[in-house]
């Protein structure tokens, strides 16, 4: 209610002229509609439903900004005079990108960046945040490896919320040796499948290469094997940049430009990360911090903000982002 209360009030026309900058990068992840088989908040939140992204589309349109690929935001912001605009970014390379996502896009001949993790697309890396999720809300106690053997309880809801929480803060800041321990006591202890999952939740090769086949869709690099950057040493983080780079461009056929960090926090990704992806050529990079994209954002564009975009965004929480109130500090030009 006070966002819309703001909106009606005039709010993104003032907070636009002080905190708009130049255009917006909005990260989504998943269209589909929420899954019943998925009981964290935390997991349903990367899903928008198709109509919310038409919805989406809408506003843009009426705020009168372009939807424009992330070369075009290189030139905008490099221009001393451009039109306002909005970057569409999909992380991680999800089925319902090809089914739900592309339709879409050629329909409203808008174009997307689709960053895609090649591990994920292989199943050789877990998603653990959908293993974890289907082990708690099918047992009462926990048992993992974080990185000592932890025992949680999961009796109730309140406690299953508090061991997810605790489980996924271990993982964004586990090893890839740790990381490894745990995804093993997932399958062996509590029944998880990464196979499954990876068939049930990832596009196919086959998906990938038609997303990068559509005149409307780039595909991005996201890793190799979705790890959190800032835990590996330099060589090795610049390795899971470059060979995910490397395996998409032989799968695909296609240059891949642009990278997007997993997870993309101040914790998983920084100034080291941002050196990384420019000395191995990387046009852009994007982060997840909330932000808008001014002037210095043309020099610095290895470590771009976003903006992202939830099933709780609604019309008046989407025009206050596009207006730069999210992060105000991030948002400057």
């Amino acid at each position: 209610m006070l966002k819309e209360a703001l909106v009606r009030l005039g709010a993104p026309a003032l907070l636009r002229a002080l905190l708009g900058g130049r255009g917006t990068i909005l990260v989504l992840h998943r269209v589909r509609a929420p899954d019943p088989d998925l009981m964290f908040e935390v997991n349903q939140r990367n899903s928008i439903p198709p109509e919310q992204l038409t919805g989406l589309l809408d506003i843009l349109a009426a705020e009168r900004i372009e939807v424009v690929g992330l070369d075009e935001a290189l030139a905008r912001l490099a221009a001393p005079h451009a039109g306002r605009f909005a970057c569409l970014t999909f992380d991680d390379g999800y089925r319902d990108n090809h089914d739900t996502l592309l339709p879409i896009l050629a329909a409203r001949r808008v174009p997307a960046t689709v960053y895609v993790a090649p591990g994920l697309i292989d199943g050789t890396a877990p998603l653990w945040w959908y293993a974890l999720d289907q082990a708690i809300a099918r047992t009462a106690r926990l048992r993992l490896p974080m990185p000592e053997e932890t025992e949680i309880p999961c009796g109730d809801r309140a406690a299953k919320e508090r061991a997810f929480a605790l489980a996924a803060g271990f993982m964004l800041r586990a090893t890839p040796e740790q990381a490894a321990r745990l995804n093993a006591a997932l399958v062996e202890r509590h029944g998880a499948d990464p196979a499954a999952l990876a068939a049930r939740h990832m596009m196919t090769w086959d998906m990938v290469r038609a997303l990068a086949a559509s005149p409307f869709v780039e595909i991005g690099a996201h890793t190799l094997t979705h790890p959190p950057l800032a835990v590996l040493p330099p060589a090795a983080a610049a390795a899971e940049m470059a060979q995910s780079r490397a395996r998409l461009e032989r799968e695909t056929g296609r240059p891949v430009r642009h990278l997007a960090y997993p997870y993309g926090t101040p914790g998983t990704t920084g100034a080291r990360e941002a050196a990384l992806a420019a000395e191995l050529g990387f046009r852009s990079a994007v982060t997840t911090v909330p932000g808008t994209l001014g002037r210095r954002h043309a020099a610095e564009c290895h470590a771009w903000p976003r903006h992202g975009i939830g099933p709780a965004d609604g019309p008046a929480a989407i025009r206050l982002k596009l207006a730069g109130l999210a992060n105000p500090l991030a948002a400057r030009g």
